[in-house]
């Protein structure tokens, strides 16, 4: 068991350096180079928010019913999706909807990962390491994401396209890291029920 929990560390820290590949972090003026106005770029920052707002109790209510790699993987294929339809996109609406998946794709891997890392070292009572793994989670994060926005720097005289071509790579790589994970057992001793709803568990 010890050995699955190190695996699952060690995949779960790959997960995050892709999951939180910031190389699209130029979005606004790859949306002024497609056409959009400043007060559309607005609008989709704003559904964005929106989105993610409306989304984050209904996602982890997911995770619970599913479990974590489902809901990982489809934050990851929502990614992916997102990604797709921003470099076909010729309206308006089409981003307005990239950015509702792209919201989708945050909520559903925000809490995910750690709470599954969390899992697999309760599983082996060693939950006191958890405070060293969110730290190497967020050192990971800090450290890739400069480097991501200066390669997306280079890339921003006519070659924003190849950043979400990128971005549905790393989310495509982050899906063979989520396959990989042992699903952890969690304590259903009170499992949801249809019943049950959003205001009932706030």
């Amino acid at each position: 068991m010890v050995k699955i929990m190190q695996r699952n560390l060690h995949l779960g820290y790959g997960y995050t350096a892709l999951a939180y590949f910031g190389i699209t972090s130029l979005w606004v003026i790859f949306l002024q180079q497609r056409g959009l106005s400043l007060v559309q770029i607005g609008l989709c920052e704003s559904i964005f928010h929106l989105t993610s707002l409306l989304s984050e109790v209904p996602s982890g209510m997911l995770a619970d019913r599913f479990g974590y790699k489902i809901v990982l993987m489809g934050g990851r294929v929502a990614a992916i999706v997102h990604a797709i339809i921003m470099l076909m996109a010729t309206n308006f609406w089409w981003f307005a909807l990239g950015f509702v998946l792209q919201a989708w794709a945050y909520n559903l891997q925000s809490g995910t990962i750690e709470a599954l890392l969390y899992d697999s070292l309760a599983e082996n009572h060693a939950t006191e390491r958890f405070p060293v793994v969110t730290k190497n989670m967020n050192m990971i994060i800090e450290i890739a994401t400069p480097v991501w926005v200066l390669l997306a720097g280079g890339l921003i005289h006519g070659h924003l396209n190849v950043t979400y071509l990128l971005y549905a790579l790393s989310a495509g790589l982050a899906i063979g890291c989520i396959l990989q994970l042992h699903e952890p057992f969690r304590d259903q001793t009170t499992p949801a029920t249809d019943a049950q709803s959003l205001i009932a568990i706030s």
